[in-house]
């Protein structure tokens, strides 16, 4: 197996492989934006205090939601391959070959999108870094500088990121003995969280809520958000590894009196729950997110009494970056969305087969999404109040942000309208295809 195969298999996969390799082109934008600005400020000298400060602030738990975002994207990718991966096994492909061939594809499709990343992200950091001219933050005439020392980290972060997610999903898959691969091209029943994951998703819990109640403890300045930042960012990544254990629960839904379609997508979240959690995942660090830097900045905002200071003049700016954040994770969900769905085809088929139409399957995904979504915002607002809590309690001595509270429906409807909006057209497009042909469907 060499890169002829590789490339051949990304050409079978293309849909899924253009989804991971979108998250990971909007990544590196991301990134490069940061460090762009960074690379400015320490070429510049003077007058480059905020320059440097912005993104030692928001780079640090950026780079933790990018990666976050492109190791959930491509390993989502991977886990719909296991299947295949199982039979190359059973062909008498040794683990390493395997292995091998997922991380070459990995690149194929990571490397121009991470190319193709570095224009945009350095248009982002110009347009930040005018918002901080426009301020009076930062001297007037500076422009955005980039070197190759800051291009070639970003690549080289976001390239070590794509394969080493590649690495770690493929080695189920790459485990199973040839003589039981038949047997684990099977769909397999619910399997408990690996310890890794749990210890992972422990770990940063454990993280988020010292840093938490650490933002306590902070003088009320402009670094409260240096931990208060993080903090939810931490409780978000945690909970969203930990999220197949919450939507196994939801089981009780299929005995319920609510009708055949959502007792068959309750049962379809709980047998299915470690690849719904692959759902949940970005969507739970949407949700914590946005609730969670939007309401530290309202609540910065009430105190903000002066038009001269520091912290006004910043708010644009603030507000400006947290939008950049906020549609790198909108594109991450959208994209696991449709790879997810995408790939259900023959599950689609098997259903139409057994009787279902077309509208009872719809309506399936439909209450599948929409009860991914509440428990995504359930689990979101835990990581928001990790966030806001301590935040708040400093800077206005009350533990509930200030803020309207329509922000927080907002970010809940959007997080259930990017569901919807995501596998529902996805769903309708895989259904035109004859229940006997998705059968034959990788």
């Amino acid at each position: 197996m060499g890169w002829r195969l590789a490339f051949a298999t990304v050409r079978a996969h293309l849909g899924s492989y253009l989804a991971s390799a979108g998250v990971t082109l909007a990544g590196t934008a991301l990134l490069t934006a940061f460090a762009s600005l960074l690379e400015t400020g320490l070429a510049t000298g003077r007058d480059s205090g905020f320059l440097i400060m912005l993104p030692a602030i928001l780079g640090g738990w950026t780079v933790a939601i990018v990666g976050f975002g492109v190791v959930s994207t491509v390993s989502l990718t991977i886990q719909h391959r296991e299947r295949e991966l199982a039979l190359l096994r059973s062909i008498a492909a040794t683990p390493r070959q395997v292995r091998r061939n997922v991380v070459r594809e990995t690149v194929i499709a990571a490397v121009p999108a991470i190319a193709a990343g570095v224009a945009p992200g350095v248009g982002l950091g110009a347009i930040v870094l005018g918002r901080l001219v426009d301020a009076g933050l930062v001297a007037d005439g500076t422009t955005v500088q980039v070197g190759w020392r800051g291009i070639a980290f970003v690549a080289g972060m976001s390239l070590l990121t794509a394969v080493g997610a590649a690495l770690i999903s493929s080695r189920r898959a790459v485990s199973i003995p040839p003589v039981r691969a038949l047997a684990a091209a099977a769909p397999q029943p619910a399997r408990a969280l690996g310890r890794g994951r749990v210890l992972s998703g422990v770990g940063l819990l454990a993280v988020g809520l010292a840093l938490s109640f650490g933002t306590l403890f902070m003088e009320n300045g402009p670094l409260l958000s240096s931990t208060a930042g993080p903090a939810g960012v931490a409780v978000a990544v945690g909970l969203a590894l930990l999220s197949p254990a919450a939507l196994r629960p939801v089981r009780w839904l299929s005995e319920a009196r609510l009708g055949a379609t959502v007792r068959l997508a309750a049962r379809n979240l709980h047998a299915g729950a470690r690849q719904g959690g692959a759902v949940a995942s970005p969507l739970i660090l949407l949700v914590g997110i946005a609730g969670g830097t939007l309401y530290m900045q309202s609540t910065e905002d009430s105190v903000t009494h002066r038009g001269d200071d520091v912290s006004a003049q910043l708010a644009p700016v603030n507000y400006l970056v947290v939008a950049m954040i906020i549609a790198f994770t909108a594109i991450v969900v959208v994209n696991t969305l449709i790879a997810a769905t995408r790939r259900r085809r023959r599950e689609f088929g098997l259903l139409r087969l057994s009787a279902a139409t077309r509208r009872q399957v719809v309506w399936m995904v439909a209450a599948e999404g929409a009860i991914t979504a509440v428990l995504a915002v359930a689990l979101g607002t835990v990581a928001v109040a990790a966030t806001t809590v301590p935040y708040s309690l400093v800077k206005t001595g009350s533990p509930i942000a200030t803020g309207p509270g329509w922000m927080y429906a907002a970010i809940a409807g959007a997080a259930l309208l990017l569901v919807l909006a995501a596998t529902i057209p996805t769903a309708v497009s895989a259904l035109r295809v004859r229940p006997v042909d998705a059968l034959t469907s990788v």
